[in-house]
């Protein structure tokens, strides 16, 4: 079979591993917004090291260029893992067995560009690896593989997709055998659909008032290491926590949600949350760089401040 991937790497390196070493794979395309600087990107040039016809592709030229192109390969299948710009149906014929996509999701309940983000956000114990025959809209086309993929208890967005993409060689030899017979493809159920888009600013912020120490704690994880960590201001500054740790301690009353309760420089970095939970924090981005949470305290953090929502913000005491 002869096949053209449209990656994004590293995510789809066990991908490009898997077909380069069985020969299948003929060309790889890029989303030219992800490869400013080509002849600067390790895989861009990597790639064309080892002899294989690359493309950079755009919004303006994937109805034309890319199509032409795509043309004179003549691939039995295009692969995609890791694409946002919508594919016209005229390309999406020219492949024998069209276009599969890797979506890092379970379908149709995650549908949108960053499924992983959402799961994690939303405290889910399962997502899914979902290998998928591509159409004109966005993630709906019928499903060739789904492979349940568990969420540990603190794991990252990070972790979460390293772990998935390891995966990603075996589920592609899979969905070769597969992808020849049309029965073994199956319609997305109408039920359960839910399209999340990409986090904004407000997704991503930390809102100590309303959110419990749990949805904290899943939201930094959800933000690490693609969104920087979550976003919260201390002492009028913006800041990120990238890390924190659930604390096993009876609830503490009248305190305020973001409200400092313990700052050493040997013992870390404690914070009080809705309902009387404290997260310990155990990483923070800052315009002082990466920090620990002890060494955060170095910089005059003291017990009493607090971590607010906004650059002037009025909390109130949580009971």
């Amino acid at each position: 079979m002869k096949i053209v991937l449209i990656g994004s790497f590293p995510v789809c390196l066990s991908v490009y591993n898997y077909l380069s070493k069985d020969n299948y794979l003929d060309a790889v395309g890029f989303q030219e917004s992800e490869v400013p600087n080509p002849k600067k990107n390790f895989w861009y040039t990597a790639i064309q090291k080892e002899g294989l016809d690359t493309y950079l592709i755009n919004k303006q030229n994937i109805q034309a260029g890319f199509k032409t192109w795509l043309e004179n390969k003549t691939p039995d299948l295009v692969l995609v893992c890791g694409f946002s710009i919508k594919i016209p149906k005229e390309v999406l014929t020219i492949p024998t067995y069209g276009f599969l996509n890797v979506h890092f999701g379970k379908l149709p309940e995650n549908r949108g560009p960053d499924p992983l983000f959402w799961s994690i956000k939303q405290g889910q114990k399962q997502t899914a690896i979902t290998i998928h025959q591509m159409d004109t809209d966005w993630d709906t086309g019928k499903i060739l593989i789904e492979q349940p993929i568990p969420l540990i208890p603190g794991e990252t967005l990070g972790m979460a997709n390293s772990k998935m993409s390891y995966m990603l060689g075996e589920l592609i030899k899979k969905a070769l055998e597969l992808i020849v017979e049309p029965k073994n493809l199956s319609p997305q159920s109408d039920k359960g659909i839910a399209y999340y888009a990409r986090p904004t600013e407000e997704d991503t912020t930390i809102y100590w008032e309303t959110q419990t120490a749990d949805e904290i704690e899943q939201l930094i994880n959800a933000c690490n290491p693609k969104y920087g960590g979550a976003t919260t201001y201390y002492q009028g500054s913006p800041i990120r926590i990238v890390e924190v740790s659930p604390v096993d301690s009876q609830p503490l009353l009248g305190k305020t949600a973001g409200e400092i309760v313990h700052a050493h420089p040997q013992e870390g970095l404690y914070v009080y949350c809705k309902y009387g939970k404290i997260l310990r924090i155990n990483a923070i981005s800052s315009d002082a760089g990466i920090l620990s949470g002890t060494k955060y305290v170095h910089l005059g953090v003291r017990q009493g401040h607090c971590f607010t929502t906004s650059l002037r913000n009025k909390q109130q005491t949580v009971i």
